[in-house]
């Protein structure tokens, strides 16, 4: 028997959220082991299987490690916020508007350091 016919079909054990392309794998089990979720199990020629794709919080770091592009994570749609969230962008903005967002710092008016190659007008630039 060889590894070909055991391998599992390449739509075989696939969710919509985590698509795997079990052509490109390797087996080298990036995946399995970086899923902060466990999601993934090995079949028993060592391939990921993706056991419990409810658990997947689409972090994406099997995506992004993937060494052979064998893993695209669809984002889920976002669920509905809760009942007097701020869920509109307005909504949010008039929430936050009383918070402060920054603070500018001024430098003293009679900066003097030395610049040179700029055109900046409150310091008088220079030629380099």
């Amino acid at each position: 028997m060889n590894a070909t016919e055991e391998r599992p079909a390449p739509d075989e054990g696939l969710v919509a959220q985590i698509a795997l392309d079990l052509e490109l794998c390797k087996v080298c089990g990036i995946c399995v082991e970086l899923c902060p979720e466990d999601v993934y199990d090995r079949d028993k020629l060592g391939y990921p299987l993706v056991a419990r794709a409810d658990d997947c919080t689409s972090c994406l770091l099997c995506e992004l490690h993937c060494p052979d592009f064998a893993i695209e994570v669809q984002r889920r749609a976002r669920k509905t916020p809760a009942k007097g969230a701020a869920a509109t962008p307005e909504a949010i903005a008039e929430a936050q508007s009383g918070r402060v967002k920054a603070a500018l710092a001024g430098g003293p008016d009679n900066d003097e350091r030395p610049v040179t190659g700029s055109d900046c007008g409150r310091h008088g630039g220079g030629d380099d």
